[in-house]
């Protein structure tokens, strides 16, 4: 009689969960895939803070300027899309709706040293550009106003500044990234290409960790822009490291590209034996 009771009871547990499954898998075209929007949560991803860090666990640092150049493979995502889609847009898009728009970031300034700020509407118009066309004939007559506006496909490469430290603490080699900006080329000329702006990295955290960026190895495991450049799941070039003379590689490495590269590359590789040699055993 028990036996019976018992499984009378697991049997109606067992319908009861599976007619909750069922109702939890009810879709509808808004969906847009195989499990419901509610689960896709990355609308209130939390930001995650930097682990504590003493200054006397912190037996050496260095900082670096790296070139994040879009048009590489492993760095596309970083790019695209060009134009906006429903579950992602791209992370020039991310960062220049959260300071005009959604007021997100606003540590932004002119200069890598942080010490220019700039204001939304001076973004605005960096971003904007005014063309204007004149009667060749008399010059006094305005025959067109064309508004160029910087947009995603303008992007060519991301810099960032970035510090790298031996945590004694935890016996490995972080990176802490300061800074970022978007490096454009200009929609009028273009042969010049600038850097448009730099954001303190920490007050963009919040933006680039509610937006997605494409994962190319699994389209069910999204990432965000925040964890792909913690990740750095991305290659990078080193164009300066911070030395006496305050130079970049190009400063002293005048006889090629391919100097420049040797350089940077030598650069990241004193960077990884210097871990090695903070090791004793």
């Amino acid at each position: 009689m028990k036996f019976i009771k018992k499984a009378i009871v697991l049997g109606f547990v067992g319908f009861a969960a599976l007619t909750q499954t069922s109702k939890a898998q009810v879709l509808d075209p808004s969906d847009d895939g195989i499990i419901p929007e509610p689960t896709k949560h990355f609308h209130n991803t939390r930001v995650i803070p930097y682990p504590f860090l003493r200054q006397d666990d912190m037996l050496w640092s260095t900082r670096h300027w790296e070139r994040i150049d879009v048009r590489e493979k492993i760095n596309m995502p970083l790019y695209y899309p060009i134009q906006a889609v429903p579950d992602r847009k791209s992370m020039y898009q991310t960062m220049i709706d959260g300071i005009t728009s959604e007021n997100t970031i606003t540590e932004v300034f002119d200069d890598d040293r942080f010490e220019i700020p700039l204001t939304p509407e001076e973004v605005e118009q960096r971003i904007f550009q005014v063309d204007t066309t004149f009667d060749p004939d008399d010059p006094s007559i305005i025959l067109l106003i064309d508004t160029i506006r910087v947009q995603s496909v303008d992007i060519v490469a991301w810099d960032i500044k970035s510090d790298w430290y031996f945590d004694k603490q935890r016996g490995e080699m972080k990176n802490r990234i300061i800074g970022i900006s978007p490096r454009v080329r200009d929609p009028k000329n273009k042969s010049e290409i600038y850097n448009l702006f730099w954001v303190w990295f920490p007050d963009a955290r919040y933006a680039l960790a509610t937006n997605v960026a494409y994962n190319v190895n699994n389209n069910n495991q999204r990432l965000t822009y925040d964890q792909v450049m913690h990740l750095r799941m991305f290659k990078a070039v080193i164009y300066k490291e911070d030395n006496v003379y305050d130079r970049a590689i190009q400063d002293y490495k005048r006889k090629s590209a391919m100097d420049q590269l040797l350089e940077a590359q030598y650069l990241r590789e004193k960077l990884r034996n210097k871990e090695h040699d903070m090791w004793e055993f």
